[in-house]
C-alpha cells in the first residue's frame, strides 16, 4: 500500500488535504481510543505518521513520488512486485532515509568545541586557528586579528559597508 492509500488521497492531494485526511485518521487508530487493539493502532499510526511525514514535505514528495514512478514502471515490466512489497519498500527506504543522516552533520555536545573547530576552522579552547581557509571565508583580507570578527559577514547580508 502506498502512502497515497494509507492517508486515503489522491497523488495530487495539498498539503492542506493530507493534514486534514492525517487528523482524521490520527484520530480513529490512535492508541489512546483503541485500548482493545492497541498492537494495531500502533501499527496503524506508525503507517500512517510515515505517510504523512513524507507527503507534508515538498522534498520528500516530490522523491516519493519519483520512487513511485519508478516502481510501478518496473512492476510493470516484471509483473512481479505486489501492493504489499511496493509499500513496505517505500516504508523501509523513507525510515532508512530519515535515520541515515550523515554523521558529520551531528554535533558532538560532548565534545562541543571540536565540533566548533571543524566548522569555523577555530578551537575556542585554545585560540588555535586550525584551518585558515574556513576562518576566512569571507574575509577580503586573509590576515584577521579577531577570528570571530563577523564584519564581513555582517556586511555582505546587509549589502553595505560599516564604518
Amino acid at each position: 500500500m502506498n502512502y497515497y492509500e494509507i492517508l486515503g488521497v489522491n497523488r495530487d492531494a495539498t498539503i492542506k488535504d493530507i493534514k486534514k485526511a492525517y487528523k482524521a485518521l490520527a484520530k480513529k487508530w490512535h492508541p489512546d481510543l483503541n485500548r482493545d487493539n492497541i498492537k494495531v493502532a500502533e501499527e496503524k499510526m506508525k503507517e500512517l505518521n510515515i505517510a504523512y511525514t513524507t507527503l507534508s514535505d515538498e522534498v520528500a514528495r516530490i522523491d516519493y513520488n519519483k520512487k513511485l514512478d519508478a516502481e510501478s514502471k518496473t512492476s510493470a515490466k516484471t509483473g512481479s512486485t505486489t501492493q504489499s512489497q511496493s509499500g513496505q519498500k517505500q516504508r523501509q527506504s523513507t525510515s532508512q532515509r530519515q535515520s541515515s543522516a550523515p554523521t558529520s552533520d551531528k554535533v558532538d555536545f560532548e565534545n562541543i568545541h571540536s565540533s566548533f573547530e571543524s566548522f569555523f576552522g577555530f578551537n575556542p579552547k585554545t585560540k588555535e586557528v586550525t584551518n585558515e581557509d574556513k576562518l576566512n571565508t569571507f574575509a577580503s583580507d586573509r590576515k584577521k586579528k579577531n577570528p570571530l570578527d563577523t564584519t564581513d559577514l555582517f556586511e555582505k547580508f546587509m549589502g553595505f559597508k560599516v564604518k
